[in-house]
């Protein structure tokens, strides 16, 4: 077997198994790898819940849903992942990717997330999604099939999403993508926040997506 960007890529075409790290370059470069006819996504490394990688899969069935490809199947997920998959009715949302493992449908135990930004008419497509753990708060945001002309500025989707967040939350770090390029922002305890940009291009159709992690404000002590 190789590995390939954070990947390992099994003999077997179109079989993908994803390991455990922080890193949403690597994520990057694996979830916008060339895509099979049919893919299966192994996650039996990936033990404990973690929003980038559900971000970023999510990305990849919209993705595949618009080139008009068959849905990915998901396997291999923990215990702890089919009881927050579970939890959140995550399913329910006419996500387009299917799960081999069987995970029940626990209707109505979920809040609705409000979602602040985005919803501009350029996406046919948008998907808003957060997880609250503690004093941290995690969230993706997927846009597909581009309704409008033009180009559509990442610089407006972080003022929107900053705007959202800062409110009651302290940004740690995020990740926005199209289909082009890529700024990773990342928190800095003492000056102002670093942001990273990189050309990314791929011959994939119109996107927009962002992941970002958050810390509330009620729990951030001056010293």
């Amino acid at each position: 077997m190789n590995r390939l960007d954070g990947s390992i890529l099994s003999p077997q075409s179109g079989v993908f198994y994803p390991y455990q790290h922080q890193d949403f370059y690597a994520m990057d470069s694996l979830f916008l790898s060339p895509f099979k006819e049919e893919e299966i996504w192994d996650f039996q490394s990936i033990s404990q819940v973690q929003l980038g990688f559900l971000g970023f899969l999510t990305l990849r069935g919209f993705i595949r849903d618009h080139l008009q490809l068959s849905k990915m199947q998901v396997r291999g997920l923990s215990k702890h992942w089919r009881s927050y998959l579970a939890k959140e009715n995550f399913l329910g949302n006419e996500i387009p990717w299917e799960t081999l493992d069987f995970i029940p449908n626990l209707v109505g135990t979920s809040e609705e997330t409000k979602q602040s930004f985005g919803k501009k008419g350029h996406w046919a497509n948008e998907f808003h999604f957060e997880k609250k753990d503690g004093n941290s708060t995690s969230l993706f945001f997927v846009a597909t099939k581009k309704q409008t002309d033009g180009e559509v500025a990442i610089s407006d989707l972080m003022k929107e999403f900053l705007l959202y967040s800062q409110a009651d939350h302290y940004l740690e770090r995020a990740y926005i993508r199209k289909e082009n390029s890529s700024y990773l922002y990342l928190n800095a305890k003492d000056t102002n926040p670093r942001v990273f940009y990189r050309e990314n291009p791929t011959d994939l159709p119109s996107f927009l997506f962002l992941v970002a992690e958050l810390k509330n404000k009620s729990i951030i002590h001056p010293n």
